[in-house]
């Protein structure tokens, strides 16, 4: 195995006499890897020191409140961060399975989302809201992190530039509908296991936010993955009459959103 850093003497430890598979490139060079033991299966992701930081922190927050990875160690050297955690049990929303059988999908998603809508968020310390989102796309657009040619062609013919996107998002904001967010509620980051929701990875992003943008992400997620004819059905498994004006808006901004 070929690492993109080198590994503390813990990591190292850990990892000994382990069947490790190389699963994906991160941002910003970040390297993630599959390590199977004989007592399970777990996950090391490494990356330069501060990429981890926040995604650790939030693991260690949501210990007991929610169904995310358990964190098995946390290391740092002078330039990297590491990161172990266990798997989650079962299988990802979009997996074959899933794809075939999407009315049983659906009914784990809306499970998903009502365990993210009982997460307290009266001690909760991480601000993800609106203002949050519209700094990290206005630092997008300033930076050249996002090109033009990324956007739907669509967008581009209502709004004509970057510029004009990130003007229309700021003087149409409103006030966030406050819950606890996950971040990013695509299907790849629900897990169900015996056709029950199991729990959720990737919560870097999570934090108090409107709960329309998780919504708005999963509602794209599902279109892509089971149809856009399964859209009304998750709503009305959650009881939830959609908010479109809100739902367009966050749709809009995650053009620009990395």
């Amino acid at each position: 195995m070929k690492f993109n850093y080198d590994l503390t003497n813990k990591v190292s430890n850990f990892i000994k006499n382990s069947d490790l598979d190389n699963i994906g490139i991160g941002c910003s060079d970040s390297q993630v890897i599959k390590v199977k033991k004989t007592q399970g299966t777990y996950y090391l992701k490494i990356s330069k020191k501060g990429m981890l930081t926040s995604e650790f922190e939030k693991l260690k927050w949501l210990q007991g409140k929610l169904n995310v990875p358990k964190i098995i160690l946390y290391d740092i050297s002078d330039s990297t961060e590491y990161l172990i955690t266990e798997s989650v049990q079962g299988e990802m929303v979009c997996s074959d399975y899933y794809i075939n059988h999407p009315d049983i999908g659906i009914k784990v998603i809306a499970n998903a989302f009502n365990n993210i809508y009982s997460v307290d968020i009266e001690c909760c310390p991480f601000d993800v809201a609106i203002d949050y989102k519209l700094s990290i796309i206005e630092n997008n657009v300033k930076n050249k992190l996002i090109k033009e040619e990324d956007l739907k062609k669509e967008t581009l013919e209502k709004y004509g530039t970057l510029d004009n996107i990130l003007k229309y998002l700021k003087e149409n904001k409103f006030y966030d509908d406050l819950c606890f967010s996950h971040g990013d509620t695509s299907l790849p980051n629900i897990f169900a296991y015996n056709n029950k929701f199991s729990g959720f990875i990737d919560v870097g992003e999570c934090g108090l936010a409107d709960k329309w943008f998780d919504l708005a992400i999963c509602e794209k997620s599902i279109k892509r993955n089971y149809g856009e004819e399964f859209i009304p059905k998750f709503y009305n498994e959650l009881k939830i009459i959609p908010d479109r004006n809100k739902i367009d808006y966050y749709l809009l901004m995650m053009e620009l959103y990395l």
